[in-house]
């Protein structure tokens, strides 16, 4: 298909955007945090995807009764007690209405950790992952642009510099036809001039592109690090010292196993309050990395290897 003018380009995911970036990388590691746990014994009324949607993005999901059956919302949390901790929740869905809980009385909350109220402000806070998805969705975001725009400009042996009005819209409409692949011919012998303004240097062309990449893919592993799972490290990254690689693993601000430990204590709640048998656990594919991520901590605190058999992942809330 010919890309002809700006209407046909609105199919396609303009890399360079920001903006349009941050979107993309904030739901594909949402995608990624709600494949690292597995709930079941879950009724038909409440899907694990809701549950765990709310616990990413929140930190807490609230579960309760509506006509005899077990639901999840979006919920707030208020009413705090001596120690800071929510004891109502309320809620509003087209479906459900509204309605002020009591926790422990007619609901119960698993939460994702334990961050569940600001001492300084007495009020609910984002204790789930929208914030921390969104820091490096917008880094991840910026590698991108950066690496759009590279790509491009690497079709040019020199930058332009426009000197009237004129010469400027030459050189957008150049630009924007090189951005969309077309081929473009430039017949201005003024908009020539212009392109040989200011050279660029052609040297290590290719180290730079290949710095943005390794920059993505660091970013990428700083993530899954900070939630306490281990990616394979790029080529050129392995060349890094064992210190930098994993000089903040033992300073993780999230960790799968925390997260998991504060669920299975929830959903113990939720089992004596409504019979249930509800259980969590890392899911398999994860497990592995989970592992071998305790045993270089483990390693690297008391300089022995983690004995074979040890570093449960899952949890059982009966």
């Amino acid at each position: 298909m010919k890309i002809s003018n700006k209407h046909d380009m609105k199919y396609l995911y303009d890399v360079s955007k920001v903006a349009q970036g941050v979107d993309y990388w904030f739901y594909k590691l949402l995608a990624y945090c709600l494949n690292i746990y597995e709930i079941e014994g879950l009724p038909e009324s409440l899907p694990a995807r809701e549950v765990l949607m709310n616990l990413i993005l929140t930190g807490h999901a609230v579960i309760f009764k509506d006509k005899g059956k077990l639901v999840t919302t979006k919920t707030t949390l208020y009413d705090f007690d001596l120690y800071y901790r929510p004891t109502k929740a309320t809620y509003g869905n087209v479906k459900l209405f509204s309605k002020t809980l009591n926790l422990g009385s007619d609901s119960e909350v698993v939460y994702l950790n334990k961050i569940q109220g600001n001492v300084l402000t007495n009020q609910a806070v984002d204790s789930g992952l929208a914030t921390f998805i969104s820091r490096y969705a917008k880094l991840l975001a910026d590698v991108e642009s950066t690496l759009s725009i590279y790509l491009v400009n690497m079709r040019l042996s020199a930058f332009p510099v426009a000197k009237t009005q004129a010469i400027k819209d030459n050189i957008i409409e150049f630009f924007r036809k090189l951005e969309a692949g077309e081929r473009a011919v430039i017949t201005d012998d003024l908009v020539i001039e212009a392109f040989k303004a200011v050279e660029i240097a052609g040297t290590r062309v290719n180290d730079r592109l290949n710095d943005i990449i390794i920059a993505r893919d660091k970013i990428l592993a700083m993530f899954f690090r900070d939630i306490g799972i281990k990616m394979e490290q790029p080529v050129k990254m392995a060349q890094l010292t064992d210190d930098e690689v994993n000089a903040d693993d033992r300073l993780l601000v999230i960790n799968v196993e925390d997260m998991l430990q504060e669920m299975v204590e929830g959903f113990e709640r939720v089992n004596k309050m409504f019979a249930t048998n509800i259980t969590v656990k890392i899911a398999e594919r994860y497990k592995k990395e989970v592992k071998e991520e305790q045993k270089d901590d483990n390693s690297e605190n008391t300089g022995k290897p983690e004995p074979e058999g040890t570093g449960n992942n899952t949890g059982s809330a009966e």
